[in-house]
């Protein structure tokens, strides 16, 4: 999963990018720890511009911090899910997922994704995870 401070991906990230992943992580942890803040977390697929030569392609949501398979999707989409999850209350204190998925495979809009997300219910790491972070940034660093 995505979330491994021990994964290559987020050694790498994290080593180069000055913890950027670790920050990232625990940023969500604070604001799902704030009760008083109705949160919509987006994790999108690898960001870019729309290119005309792309091949058309459906939107697909998972919710609750589910996975997807890693996909393009561009600025415009994710900017248009981000106001479209403000039309749907459902979509308060979630973390969605969001990715592109061969075309006739997922939806043509965001509205049918967001109307079937429910807040989230699992449970995510907490402020343990930045420690492991830095741990395998150390480690990862020192074994190069």
């Amino acid at each position: 999963k995505g979330e491994s401070p021990w994964s290559l991906f987020s050694v790498l990230i994290n080593g180069l990018g000055s913890m950027a992943k670790a920050f990232n992580y625990e940023g969500e942890r604070l604001l799902r720890k704030a009760q008083d803040i109705d949160y919509t977390i987006i994790r999108p697929g690898v960001m870019g511009r729309e290119d005309e030569k792309s091949p058309v392609a459906s939107l697909a949501l998972s919710d609750n911090g589910g996975d997807l398979k890693v996909s393009p999707i561009s600025y415009s989409k994710v900017a248009e899910l981000c106001v479209r999850c403000l039309e749907f209350p459902n979509a308060a204190r979630s973390t969605l997922c969001a990715m592109t998925v061969p075309a006739g495979e997922g939806e043509e809009s965001w509205e049918p994704l967001l109307a079937k997300v429910t807040a989230d219910t699992r449970s995510f790491p907490g402020g343990e995870l930045l420690n492991q972070h830095y741990l395998a940034v150390r480690v990862g660093g020192s074994a190069a």
